[in-house]
């Protein structure tokens, strides 16, 4: 029994990657319950390392997950929402929708892609009563930690990039753990699921969205620089 089980929820194993994984389990649910009023869509990883050193297999992976599983997750409730004229989609995105580092590339780019289409999605649904909401966390100390650090593309000391992906290891391990805890992040999402009023947006590190917002008033190059200096810092 897993720790929604205990705490009285009906769990449905399902597996994102896959299509008519995600569409059995929607139609699964408005059998038992009649309808699906709201759903989080939060199922995503991280993939660290250079443009060259990644895999195919590994960046489809990514896309498998952060993207296409959540373009899935969302077409599967829309029928029912649309019949209900109403319901609510909350999205996981991240800071990182809004900026791109050297050795993130790959996952930056699912979140660029998850923002596109929940910023398109909100305006096509907007009329039959359905609320989209993105969630943009900044670092938040959890597991993802160990998932993306040592189940990553960092490590190969035959890479010649790998004296610069130790410098972000480095720097990503210190901010995980400086990283608050998921109580702020949790809280936001259930405001966002139960809520009779929310926003488009909802941003839980200020300081890293402040940052992000600066960093695009300055040339590309000083740019570059800054990145440099923050990792090596």
């Amino acid at each position: 029994m897993n720790i929604l089980e205990a705490d009285g929820a009906v769990v449905y194993p399902l597996d994102v990657r896959y299509e008519a994984d995600v569409e059995d389990t929607a139609a699964q649910i408005v059998k038992d319950y009649g309808t699906i009023d709201a759903v989080l869509v939060n199922a995503g990883f991280g993939v660290y390392g250079t443009v060259e050193d990644v895999p195919g297999s590994a960046v489809k992976a990514q896309f498998d997950v952060n993207v296409f599983g959540l373009v899935e997750t969302i077409k599967s409730v829309l029928p029912v929402m649309r019949k209900n004229r109403a319901g609510r989609i909350v999205i996981t995105s991240s800071t990182a929708a809004h900026v791109s580092t050297k050795g993130m590339g790959y996952y930056s780019a699912t979140k660029h892609a998850v923002r596109a289409i929940g910023t398109a999605l909100r305006q096509e649904v907007k009329d039959f009563g359905i609320d989209v909401v993105m969630i943009e966390p900044g670092i938040v100390k959890t597991d993802f930690k160990e998932n993306a650090l040592n189940n990553s593309y960092i490590d190969d000391e035959n890479s010649p990039y790998y004296p610069m992906m130790g410098e972000l290891k480095s720097y990503m391990l210190d901010a995980f753990e400086r990283a608050p805890g998921m109580t702020v992040v949790k809280d936001i999402m259930l405001y966002a699921l139960l809520s009779d009023k929310v926003k488009p947006v909802y941003r839980t590190d200020a300081k890293s969205m402040l940052q992000n917002h600066l960093i695009h008033l300055v040339p590309q190059k000083i740019y570059d620089k800054i990145i440099s200096s923050i990792i090596k810092r």
